[in-house]
C-alpha cells in the first residue's frame, strides 16, 4: 500500500505551518506597531489638549477680570503679567505693579498672574507655567490716551513664511514648551516654589538665539531687563509654527472685540453714555463752540462735561463724537419720530464700525464715512450739514450696536 505525501512531519507540510507562524507573527507585530502609533498619537493629542485647556482657562480670566471692574471706567483694561516681585519683593504668580522702564503704550511680557486672576496654578503638558503678552493700549497700569472698541492692541502674530495669522491682539496667552537650544531654567530665587525657573523671557519663548530667528521675529522684547519691555509703541510680531527645531511656543489669542463684545452688555455701559449726552453743562459747550474739523469736535473740551465719569468717558470715546450745525433749524428723526425740540446742531455718536469701515490709520479716522452710515453719513458735512435728515437711536442697545445715537441740541 502506498503512503500519501501528506502525512504529518512531511516537509511540505512542515513549511505550510512555519509559513503560517510566519503570517501570525508578522501579524501581530503590524498590530503591535499599529497600536503603538496609536497611543502615541492619542499621547501627543492629550498633551496638546492640555495646553490648550489651560490657555483657554487664562484667556477667560483676563476677560473676566476686564469687563468686571467695578467703575465702567476702569474696565476693558488687563492687568500687567506678573514679572517676579512686587515692591522689590520675590514673588510669584501676582500681576505687577508699575515698574521702572514701563510707559504709556508700551507692551509687557512675563509669566500668567495666576494668583491675582485666581486661577489656580495653571502648568502647560510640558509642565511649564503658562506666559503672558500684554499690549501697550490695554495695559491698566499706565493707560492709554483713548480705549475703546477701535483701539488697535500692538500684538500680531505670523507664521515661518510671514504671513499674518492675527493682527492687533489685545494679548497673548502662552505655552512655552520645553526647553530649547541654549535656554536655562535654573531657579532664580528660592522664593519662586511654585512656578520655579526664573522670568528672563528669553529663557522661555524662542528663538534663544536670534540668529535662528523665522522671519527675523522672536517672541520677546529684546534690549531690556529680562527681555520683557518693548521700546516703542509699534506693533510686534510673535512666531508661532508647528514644527521648527528652534520653536515650540504655542499661543492662545485674546483679541479686543473678546473684551468689548460682553463689556458693551453692561447696563452701566450703556447709562454711561446717556450721561455724557444728556449732560447739560456738556450740551451748552456743545451749543457754543466753533463747529470745526472732519467730525466737527476740533473745539469740543472734555473737561467741559460735568463730574470725572464723564469727562474720562468723553476722553476715550471722543472720537465717535460728531457736530454739525444744521442748514436751518428743523427737527430730527429719533427712536423713528420725530424730536420733540427744533434743532439748531445735531450731536452724534457713532456706533460700531460696520463691514467695510475702518477706523486704524489717522486718515481712517478722519473720514465720517468709516463712522456714519445712511442719512447720517449723506446729510453730515462741517460745518453746516447739507441737509436736515438725521435719523438714529437715543438710547444705546449692545444688540444693535452699530446704530448711531443722536441728540438734537436747540
Amino acid at each position: 500500500m502506498c503512503k500519501s505525501n501528506d502525512t504529518v512531519g512531511s516537509p511540505y507540510q512542515q513549511r505550510g505551518v512555519a509559513l503560517l507562524a510566519l503570517l501570525t507573527l508578522l501579524s501581530l507585530f503590524g498590530l503591535y506597531f499599529f497600536v503603538g502609533q496609536l497611543s502615541a498619537t492619542q499621547f501627543q493629542m492629550a498633551r496638546e489638549e492640555k495646553s490648550a485647556a489651560a490657555l483657554a482657562e487664562a484667556r477667560q480670566a483676563l476677560i473676566d477680570e476686564a469687563v468686571t471692574r467695578v467703575s465702567i471706567n476702569d474696565a476693558g483694561y488687563l492687568p500687567l503679567p506678573d514679572l517676579g516681585e512686587r515692591f522689590g519683593l520675590p514673588t510669584e504668580g501676582e500681576a505687577s505693579p508699575n515698574f521702572a522702564g514701563n510707559g504709556k503704550d508700551l507692551s509687557v511680557v512675563g509669566k500668567f498672574p495666576w494668583k491675582t486672576m485666581d486661577t489656580g496654578l495653571l502648568r502647560d503638558s510640558a509642565g511649564q507655567c503658562l506666559w503672558y503678552v500684554v499690549s501697550g493700549r490695554l495695559q491698566r497700569d499706565v493707560k492709554t490716551d483713548a480705549l475703546n472698541w477701535d483701539t488697535l492692541g500692538q500684538i500680531d502674530v505670523i507664521n515661518a513664511n510671514g504671513a499674518f495669522l492675527a493682527v492687533n491682539l489685545a494679548a497673548l496667552l502662552v505655552s512655552p514648551g520645553s526647553a530649547l537650544d541654549g535656554q536655562s531654567r535654573a531657579l532664580a530665587d528660592a522664593a519662586y516654589t511654585e512656578c520655579g525657573g526664573n522670568y528672563d523671557a528669553r529663557n522661555y519663548l524662542d528663538a534663544f538665539d536670534s540668529t535662528n530667528a523665522l522671519a527675523g521675529q522672536v517672541n520677546y522684547y529684546a534690549d531690556s531687563t529680562n527681555h520683557r519691555v518693548a521700546s516703542d509703541s509699534n506693533n510686534k510680531q510673535f512666531v508661532m509654527v508647528a514644527s521648527y527645531p528652534h520653536y515650540n511656543d504655542r499661543f492662545t489669542f485674546l483679541s479686543v472685540g473678546q473684551i468689548f463684545d460682553p463689556l458693551i452688555r453692561r447696563r452701566d455701559f450703556r447709562d454711561a453714555i446717556g450721561n455724557l449726552l444728556d449732560d447739560v453743562t456738556f450740551r451748552a459747550h456743545l451749543q457754543t463752540i466753533v463747529v470745526a474739523g472732519s467730525k466737527g469736535t476740533d473745539n469740543l473740551v472734555c473737561t467741559s462735561a460735568t463730574g470725572a465719569d464723564n469727562r474720562e468717558l468723553c476722553k476715550n470715546w471722543k472720537e465717535r463724537l460728531f457736530l454739525a450745525q444744521l442748514p436751518s433749524p428743523s427737527q430730527i428723526t429719533i427712536d423713528g419720530g420725530l424730536s420733540f425740540t427744533v434743532c439748531n446742531r445735531v450731536l452724534i455718536f457713532a456706533g460700531r464700525r460696520t463691514a467695510g469701515q475702518s477706523r486704524s490709520t489717522a486718515t481712517e479716522k478722519a473720514n465720517p464715512a468709516n463712522y456714519l452710515e445712511g442719512v447720517n453719513a449723506t446729510s453730515f458735512n462741517v460745518p453746516t450739514a447739507s441737509a436736515t435728515d438725521f435719523a438714529g437711536a437715543s438710547v444705546f442697545n449692545w444688540r444693535t450696536p452699530a446704530t448711531d445715537l443722536l441728540r438734537c441740541l436747540p
